[in-house]
């Protein structure tokens, strides 16, 4: 997926008239699950200021906003990202209301950016685990790895995946999941993922890596 972009805030040092190009955005996630469910889906995401190291998980953060999967479009997100303010982040949830009930996408926030063969024993082992078919898919935050599996787990089935996560990083393997990002999803009910770009705080926009047998893009 491409969306091309016109000039927003997280577009900092472009002209009026430059267009910035996203490629292999998280959203593709989203439209795979939309793909598979269909349109009587909800989706969850807010936005949140920027602090300093060590006080993120206190920084005011919006109230958790909805989309209905039908209005989910390059375009919608061009808007939602012109609409950040200058010290401001969008983040995804993991929270969706499918058929009205409620569900929510795994998803994973990594140490640094492990090496091919140990995400790939991460996407294998969490999926048997959680009896998923198919792989997680990782994203380059240009700092750190970012994964979503591409289909729904039940409400009941969350906190059990996000124990998954905290045993993993038990195993003998070095640490890879960041379990204070586990502590404050239970905290708060449901994950969240940064997909913005707007602050200087980061480096990059989320982006599709190729992890399995190649290098990550």
């Amino acid at each position: 997926m491409i969306l091309h972009i016109g000039l927003t805030r997280f577009s900092r040092g472009l002209s009026l008239n430059k267009v910035l190009i996203v490629e292999e955005h998280p959203m593709f996630v989203v439209e795979r699950i939309i793909a598979c469910h269909g349109a009587d889906l909800t989706f969850t995401y807010s936005r949140y200021q920027i602090a300093p190291p060590g006080f993120q998980a206190k920084a005011p953060r919006s109230d958790v906003l909805q989309v209905n999967a039908i209005d989910l479009t390059p375009d919608w997100l061009v808007q939602r990202f012109a609409e950040l303010g200058p010290n401001e982040e969008l983040a995804w949830h993991s929270s969706v209301e499918w058929q009205g009930d409620a569900f929510h996408i795994p998803m994973i926030d990594l140490l640094d950016s492990p090496p091919g063969p140990n995400l790939r024993q991460l996407s294998q082992t969490l999926a048997a685990e959680m009896n998923l078919r198919g792989d997680f898919i990782f994203f380059n935050t240009g700092q750190s790895f970012h994964a979503y599996f591409p289909d729904l787990i039940a409400e009941r089935a969350w906190h059990q995946y996000l124990g998954r996560l905290l045993v993993f990083n038990k195993q003998d393997w070095p640490q890879i999941i960041d379990t204070r990002w586990v502590g404050h999803a239970l905290g708060r009910g449901f994950s969240a993922l940064r997909w913005s770009n707007n602050t200087n705080r980061y480096r990059a926009m989320p982006r599709l890596c190729r992890v399995f047998g190649s290098a990550a893009s």
